[in-house]
């Protein structure tokens, strides 16, 4: 992801300015939506942690 933010940015700067503008919007925003992946990301190991520790539980029965 960060090649393609780096390839925007340079994008933006040989681009004209209203151009540049949506571009670094659109930087922006990918910057927010990593933002929040990486909250789930941390529901996701904590979803799956209890998971497999009621497989081990059943497993143990």
């Amino acid at each position: 992801m960060t090649d393609l933010l780096e390839k925007l940015k340079a994008l933006s700067v040989r681009s004209e300015k209203s151009d540049a503008h949506i571009i670094m919007q659109a930087i922006n925003r990918i910057n927010e939506l990593e933002n929040k992946l990486a909250n789930y990301e941390d529901d996701i190991t904590d979803w799956q942690y209890s998971v497999e520790t009621q497989m081990r539980r059943r497993k143990d029965d």
